[in-house]
């Protein structure tokens, strides 16, 4: 009887850390978004077409200047607007201060 009840209630802790429990965002905050195919020989080209229907708030990669149609292949949300970057790089730098990139438009 023991056994049973001290796995119930490990399963029931289980359960509640996984409902959600986690940080929520606000608004002005960037959300973090990575896709990945997650195929170990998938190739560059397939990420950029993950993104190919996707419009994107703005023409360039706000960290490197590189133009969006050339290719993305990590994205980031600030302010309910997606944004593309060419690298995951190029995201974490715009992920330390959006603001400053968007305000630079």
């Amino acid at each position: 009887m023991g056994t049973k009840l001290f796995f119930a209630i490990i399963a029931m802790v289980a359960i509640q850390a996984c409902n959600g429990t986690g940080q929520k965002t606000t608004a002005s905050e960037p959300v973090e978004t990575t896709i990945s195919s997650g195929m170990p020989d998938s190739t560059a080209a397939d990420v950029h077409d993950l993104y190919k229907e996707v419009k994107f708030d703005s023409q360039k990669d706000f960290v490197c200047g590189m133009p969006v149609s050339a290719g993305v292949s990590d994205t980031s949300h600030y302010k309910d607007k997606v944004y593309g970057f060419c690298s995951k790089e190029c995201k974490d730098e715009f992920v330390k201060n959006p603001s400053a990139y968007v305000a630079a438009k």
